[in-house]
């Protein structure tokens, strides 16, 4: 692993050109997640402002349990993922190991990057009161999953140190669900000594640094990246295609058929469908419910569980932002025009939607109504609230074509994760059957509008945008 910082004057002049991409349309438009990101760095300066007007009068603890802290390590996360993708890409490009110096060099503003922006967030929640060691102690621990993500082993190492790094960073990033959602993770994080946090930020700040600069070791050998003249570079050794002929499934259903035009590569069966969406947010809640964390009893665990799961029913795939395979399968000639195509993947989406939706609300009520003394007639209500809330948000990620010719990919991949993130946090358990029922009926309604206006301005549209 190289130095993270810089030797001499070329590789400090290598790392400032690599940190002024930062700043220009290379890392804002090239972005898929710039917009995301965006959008929780908002919520986080909604949520510090809260916090400084809230402890002018309240304890810590009781200002937390009225502002959503989460929106700081959200954004903590995504920022993350910016950082990741724009380095990837200057990584990954053909002409990187050409070029002498580029691959320490962004690694090394990856670094310094990361740095500036977990420090920035840290000062925006010290702002509202909290000091400054504890809340880079809170965002350092929201990023420990990053670490793993950012970690490349070598490219010689063996592939069981390349599946430990993947479970471990899973693992990592399980731990903190269950710490979030199921304990007072925040008030704990937030008001830890000085003598604990400091030593421990700079630990951790070193970790994640050491993980960003193996960055290099992802896409390229050590070979490719050794010293040159400057004027020529190894050859790069590329594998080898492989040219095992592959055996075409002719046992796939009409279910499987049709969700191809979803997801082509993992069709998913009708069977697995109906068992997820029927088992997995009851499980999911019974079980964290389980655990020997938080306070209260075995039905004040699922209460307190339970809005922050309604992610379980409204989370995504990519079927509206990943359309790399829409032109192979409209030339097959078996969906007739392009407009008849897209209409096709809206409806397939809509099927699968109207079968699933329905099975994972009814799977995520059962525990807090029998858990819990929540009447019946209100977990019919709050339930039926929420069904028609998530069929809405279904067409929702599709709106930047209704009001766009070509959105950019980065406005796409936002409102395909807003859903999910709205859900979680404006739902019938937090603002009430009575405000969120409005609600619903009018995100509904524009995901009805989507549904049946944007097939044909998608369908005149260019597609996959080749400049996403």
């Amino acid at each position: 692993m190289n130095s993270f910082l810089p030797s001499g004057a070329l590789e400090r002049s290598d790392m400032l050109r690599a940190l002024r991409l930062y700043g220009t349309r290379v890392f804002f438009v090239g972005n898929p997640m710039i917009f995301t990101a965006g959008i929780f760095i908002l919520l986080a300066v909604m949520t510090a402002h809260e916090l400084h007007t809230a402890l002018l009068t309240q304890s810590l603890e009781t200002a937390l349990k009225h502002s959503s802290i989460l929106n700081a390590a959200l954004a903590a996360t995504f920022l993350q993922s910016c950082l990741q993708i724009h380095a990837g890409s200057q990584i990954g490009a053909s002409q990187a190991p050409a070029v002498p110096g580029l691959l320490h060099a962004e690694a090394r503003a990856a670094a310094l990057m990361s740095m500036v922006v977990l420090v920035a967030l840290s000062g925006l929640l010290a702002w509202s009161g909290v000091p400054l060691h504890d809340t880079l102690f809170y965002t350092l621990l929201n990023t420990v999953p990053s670490v793993a993500q950012w970690y490349a082993p070598p490219q010689q190492s063996s592939r069981r140190l390349k599946a430990i790094t993947t479970l471990t960073g899973f693992a990592l990033l399980l731990g903190l669900m269950l710490l979030t959602f199921t304990t007072d993770f925040p008030l704990w994080a937030l008001t830890r000594p000085a003598i604990l946090t400091v030593p421990s930020d700079i630990a951790m700040m070193g970790l994640l640094t050491a993980a960003i600069m193996t960055l290099p070791n992802r896409l390229h050998s050590p070979a490719m990246m050794s010293p040159t003249d400057g004027m020529t570079a190894p050859a790069p050794a590329f594998p080898t295609p492989d040219t095992t002929p592959r055996l075409v499934p002719h046992d796939l259903s009409f279910y499987q058929l049709r969700q191809m035009l979803l997801a082509p590569a993992s069709p998913t069966t009708l069977k697995s469908d109906l068992l997820i969406s029927l088992f997995m947010p009851a499980c999911a809640v019974m079980i964290m419910a389980s655990l020997p964390l938080g306070h209260g009893g075995f039905g004040t665990r699922i209460a307190h569980l339970t809005p922050g799961m309604t992610i379980l029913i409204a989370l995504q795939d990519g079927w509206i932002r990943t359309r790399t395979h829409w032109p192979l399968l409209l030339t097959t000639g078996r969906f007739g025009s392009r407009l008849d195509f897209v209409r096709a993947v809206f409806a397939a989406k809509a099927s699968r939607v109207l079968m699933t939706a329905p099975l994972r609300t009814v799977s995520l009520m059962l525990p807090i109504t029998l858990f819990r003394p929540l009447a019946p007639t209100h977990a019919l209500l709050d339930g039926a609230e929420l069904l028609i809330a998530t069929l809405g948000v279904t067409f929702c990620g599709s709106l930047p074509f209704l009001v766009m010719k070509q959105p950019p990919q980065n406005l796409v991949v936002a409102l395909s994760l807003a859903p999910a993130f709205i859900l979680q946090l404006c739902n019938p358990f937090i603002l009430g059957a009575r405000i969120f029922g409005p609600i619903a009926l009018g995100i509904a309604a524009l995901g009805a509008l989507c549904f049946f206006l944007v097939p044909p301005r998608l369908a005149r549209a260019d597609w996959p945008y080749e400049t996403e």
